[in-house]
């Protein structure tokens, strides 16, 4: 029952690989849907699955913050099909050659999904490892996806190489503190830490962190995400910007929480300065860029500062602000990117300035991405802002005053730059040979949602005080 969810999309990808070889093309539409039908069915799986226990010996665990996680992860991928649709199925206005292969398309996709949500379940270091290549090969494969676009290949050959480099510090990390604890269970590893050499752990704990990094664009471990998330299609870039970052934080998690937690408060000022690093190169950076994908890569590395603010405080503040904030951030950079790829699909156009005058071409749509950009730039009572000060009280309990006044400001430059795309929707002349622009109903029903959820999770408590509660629960398992 524990393992419901995974088998649900496991099963879904099979379905969906053996459709793919006896469907003609015209009747591979179907596809799409029967993707979705399997995230739902797996996201349903997930409401009635018990939110403590372990199976296997203890190799796959769950618990309540697992449980968020995987929320997390279905969300994405959910919306992410949602998205992808258009060009699979070639009724974007600017299809790419290139783009199809859907049956391949959603079967990657999938396989990345439950990477995801084995890593989050993992309790025994080969498991995790596995997990989390298992999640991050795909992306590899999805970002080169358009096979006849220079920028595509690149983008994928430079995530490889990247990818690789961060695959192998990990494992470097995770085979030294196997030699140094003769343990591959993620308890009894931890258990043998304060016995063990600290030069040789210090440098296990430096591998490791370093290809956190990479997954989580901190920097500057970042220099990969502008390149990737401008040369993939722009689905694909959404998963990217959403999900591989989830992962990322779910690996932190992992790592930090259960393997490191003991020796967590001593690096609270080398978390303190990546934070602060990470989330001023982002801003200051995103301010000059002209393209909306390299615009948003930049914004996604400053709000991964944002998000590591988490770990300066105890855990159970910090669990739950990163969490929510995790949540907070995928909604709204889900709708900003479901505009984006809208706009991208039915004109070709990804320069900010192509963007003038789409409140007039398209209102709902031009509202759903002001609203999801004024999330992420936090302004009140949205969510972004809700979730920014959870994060900021914690550094600032933590006695990193001087970081939350890095922090506000870089909140300050983040409104400036997200401001450029609403002036060009609402404030410059429409754009030569603009006119309305048609969106299908599921799109324009999933950025509603998006902006729906942006708004009232700002205003509604109930999100972040039941994580809470349930973060005292994981808390407990821990310590038990």
């Amino acid at each position: 029952m524990l393992m419901l969810p995974e088998i649900i999309v496991v099963l879904t990808a099979g379905v969906v690989l053996c459709l793919d070889l006896f469907l003609t093309e015209r009747s591979r539409v179907i596809l799409a849907p029967v993707t979705l039908l399997g995230l739902a069915l797996g996201f349903a799986a997930l409401l009635v699955t018990p939110q403590t226990g372990d199976l296997l010996g203890g190799r796959f665990g769950m618990d309540p913050i697992a449980w968020w996680f995987k929320v997390i992860f279905l969300i994405a991928g959910f919306v992410t099909v949602i998205l992808s649709m258009d060009l699979l199925d070639g009724r974007a206005a600017h299809r790419m050659r290139g783009i199809g292969f859907r049956g391949e398309y959603y079967t990657i996709l999938l396989s990345t999904i439950v990477g995801m949500m084995f890593l989050i379940s993992a309790r025994e270091t080969i498991t995790l490892y596995v997990s989390l290549e298992t999640a991050t090969i795909p992306l590899f494969v999805l970002t080169a996806w358009r096979r006849d676009h220079v920028q595509s290949g690149e983008a994928g050959l430079k995530y490889v190489i990247i990818g690789a480099l961060a695959s192998a510090f990990i494992l470097y990390g995770l085979s030294i503190l196997y030699g140094l604890t003769g343990q591959t269970s993620i308890v009894g590893m931890s258990a043998k830490l304060a016995d063990v050499p600290r030069p040789a752990f210090w440098l296990a704990a430096a591998m490791l962190m370093t290809g956190v990094g990479f997954k989580l664009t901190i920097v500057p471990f970042h220099m990969w995400a502008a390149d990737v998330y401008e040369g993939a299609p722009a689905p694909v870039t959404a998963y990217l910007s959403v999900a591989s970052k989830a992962a990322g934080l779910a690996f932190m998690f992992q790592v930090f929480y259960r393997i490191f937690g003991s020796e967590l408060a001593g690096w609270t000022p080398l978390i303190a300065a990546f934070a602060a690093v990470t989330m001023s190169l982002g801003n200051l950076v995103a301010i000059v860029q002209d393209n909306i994908k390299r615009f948003m890569a930049f914004s996604a590395i400053s709000q991964a500062g944002y998000l590591i603010l988490g770990f300066l405080g105890p855990a159970d503040n910090g669990v739950p602000a990163m969490l929510f904030y995790m949540l907070v951030y995928i909604l709204s950079n889900l709708a900003v990117f479901a505009c984006i790829v809208w706009y991208s699909n039915e004109t070709g156009r990804e320069r900010i300035e192509e963007y003038r005058g789409l409140s007039l071409t398209n209102p709902i749509m031009a509202l759903g991405m002001m609203i999801a950009l004024f999330s992420l730039a936090g302004i009140p009572p949205l969510s972004g802002f809700v979730g920014k000060f959870f994060l900021f009280s914690i550094a600032a309990k933590a006695g990193y005053n001087w970081l939350v006044a890095v922090a506000a400001v870089n909140s300050t430059i983040s409104l400036f730059y997200y401001l450029r795309i609403v002036r060009q929707m609402y404030i410059e002349p429409i754009y030569e040979g603009a006119g309305t622009l048609p969106v299908r109903y599921t799109v324009a029903a999933t950025v509603g949602l998006l902006s729906l959820a942006v708004a009232l999770m700002g205003v509604i408590p109930y999100f972040y005080e039941t994580i809470h509660a349930q973060t005292i629960t994981w808390l407990a398992s821990l310590i038990g």
